[in-house]
């Protein structure tokens, strides 16, 4: 077999991000919080730092043991909906009710006393869930959720009214670009990525002897089309606003940012100010819909598919209204607005008509469908573009040899120039020493024996150690396949590395394996816990692709380091058959 290491990564890369899509659309359809948090203090040094990124399973709080790390709503901040990640300390038993005690591994104090505002006792309503562990250490992606904390942050600002004729904060207006931005992802992606991806050995070849060829408008309309679905289908899972509400029939109900009160049957609540805010420099398009058991006595007296242009408010009333005959009990639920700027090219009969369908599905539907217009409209425009782009080259060229004749006079001038830029020595040296990272391996031919071997002596290193966290145990046990390779023969950096990836292959799926167990130990319908599973496959594989590199070069090191080594005393070895 060959290895083009470039593809393997990108398509695993590629169905990570698929995966992570899928799975938080079950979250919204399962109605659960997305099961994966970004650290943003310090509180649990050393264990957890910030930027890192926490997946975790959702769980009832008869599951959780002592020094269990848990996921848990604040209560003294519910309007934030804001999340703590914290280690559970002692476990009490109040009146037949479980209650947790909780506490940053670097604080002084539990979170239920010391100098700060005290958060209440954790109870089962409070608690989403807990941390992944692998023997003590919790699963983690170091240090990769830092440019989330960055966009968090815009976010917050974003969510400011703007005050027309004030100045604003200028994340008002970084972030308002969305069109400029995925037209520059696109034409990026057609010059970077689709070209050399979506071209056979044959049609490379055939590009080689007789020059380059357009992309088909078929072709070219595909990638567009995978980059917009990946776009669009990403900013609309994040950008949406959940508000909790309550009410209670003749019974008291919970605090809620909502709170429709105490009602009775036949009855009708006073009416709770809903206002939706449109800050953003584009129009944009939405609606509102509930989820819960509340939502059949919720009423909104605005329309529930809205248009808003730059800075307009939809000022409306949100009343519950209780029929003959509701029977008593406590209704909770959220109220979700979602809203984009790229649904403005579909008209709103259209949105109305996904909407009455079904508002979760429409969620999806008109994300393909804005992709799918926007993606004939980019592929227009750039089909256009070349054409034009041709037309100069081809007039710049025909310039060129009518100035043939003036050339002579520039020559000493673009010899310099080109003794300073265009050989590019250093920038040739890097490009050689980063090959293999670029695919440079494909064209070695190499059995499959010797790489399965060498992984399977390298997976013994971290059982038999007992060693824990999954990111340093693939590491480690890189080197030892790098140096069982060697010793078995292989004499190719294709093998070598190939045997990393079988190795990173085998170490991934044991620890996604327990992560599974965990799961199906929770107490949940068969949705909730099929959500987190892709959500978190999609982890384990992006976990895949940060690994996958480094591990290949730390196996390819050993090898060369001890060749280097035998070539020294050895210089016969040079005549061998051998790429390291």
């Amino acid at each position: 077999m060959r290895l083009n290491l470039k593809k393997v990564i990108g398509n695993i890369a590629f169905i990570a991000i698929l995966l992570l899509l899928i799975g938080r659309f079950l979250t919204i359809v399962s109605d659960t919080t997305f099961p994966m948090s970004v650290v943003s203090s310090r509180s649990m040094r050393p264990s957890l730092f910030e930027g890192d990124i926490v997946p975790w399973i959702p769980c009832s709080i008869d599951e959780v043991k002592k020094g269990d790390i848990v996921v848990y709503k604040s209560s003294i901040s519910w309007n934030d909906k804001r999340l703590i990640v914290h280690r559970v300390v002692d476990i009490t038993n109040k009146n037949g009710k479980i209650f947790l005690l909780t506490k940053g591994d670097a604080n002084n104090y539990t979170d239920q006393a010391g100098p700060h505002i005290p958060e209440p006792p954790i109870n089962n309503e409070m608690l989403e869930g807990k941390l992944i562990t692998i023997g003590r250490q919790p699963l983690k992606i170091p240090f990769a959720g830092y440019p989330w904390l960055w966009i968090e942050n815009g976010f917050k600002e974003l969510s400011k009214p703007i005050v027309w004729g004030k100045p604003q904060s200028e994340i008002h207006y970084s972030i308002f670009i969305p069109l400029a931005f995925s037209a520059s992802l696109m034409v990026v992606g057609m010059i970077l990525w689709a070209p050399e991806n979506g071209k056979s050995l044959k049609e490379k070849l055939k590009e080689e002897i007789f020059g380059a060829e357009r992309l088909s408008f078929k072709r070219l309309f595909t990638f567009i089309f995978i980059f917009y679905i990946i776009l669009l289908v990403t900013s609309t899972s994040f950008s949406y606003d959940k508000i909790p509400a309550s009410l209670g029939i003749d019974e008291k109900p919970p605090k809620a940012v909502v709170s429709f009160g105490f009602l009775q049957e036949n009855k009708t609540s006073f009416p709770q100010k809903l206002n939706i805010v449109n800050p953003s420099l584009f129009p944009v398009k939405g609606f509102l819909f509930t989820s819960g058991n509340i939502s059949s006595f919720l009423n909104y007296d605005e329309n529930f598919v809205f248009s808003l242009k730059k800075g307009e408010r939809l000022n409306g009333n949100m009343t519950a209204i209780i029929p003959k005959g509701a029977k008593p009990g406590i209704y909770g639920g959220n109220i979700y607005i979602y809203s984009s700027p790229y649904w403005t090219i579909l008209p709103s009969s259209i949105i109305y008509t996904f909407y009455q369908w079904s508002p979760k599905g429409a969620i999806i539907a008109l994300s393909f469908l804005s992709a799918f217009l926007m993606s004939l409209l980019t592929t227009f425009a750039l089909t256009i573009l070349s054409f034009i782009i041709d037309e100069l080259l081809i007039s710049r060229g025909y310039l060129s040899f009518l100035s043939m004749p003036l050339h002579v006079k520039l020559h000493s001038l673009y010899n310099a120039s080109h003794a300073i830029f265009g050989k590019g020595i250093i920038k040739n040296k890097i490009k050689n020493a980063f090959a293999w990272l670029n695919g440079e391996m494909h064209w070695v031919e190499f059995g499959l024996k010797k790489p399965l071997v060498a992984s399977f002596i390298a997976l013994l290193f971290p059982l038999l150690f007992n060693l824990n966290g999954m990111i340093y145990v693939i590491l480690l046990s890189s080197i030892i396949t790098g140096i069982a390779a060697y010793a078995l023969g292989c004499r190719w950096r294709g093998e070598i590395m190939f045997s990393a990836l079988l190795t990173t292959t085998w170490l991934s799926s044991i620890f996604a394996i327990k992560t599974f167990s965990y799961i199906f130990q929770t107490n949940h319908s068969i949705l909730v816990p099929f959500s987190s599973i892709v959500a978190l496959s999609g982890i384990f594989l992006f976990l895949f692709v940060i690994v996958a590199i480094p591990a290949c070069l730390f196996s390819w090191l050993p090898g060369y380091l001890i060749h280097l080594a035998r070539e020294r005393r050895d210089y016969m070895l040079l005549l061998k058959e051998c790429d390291l």
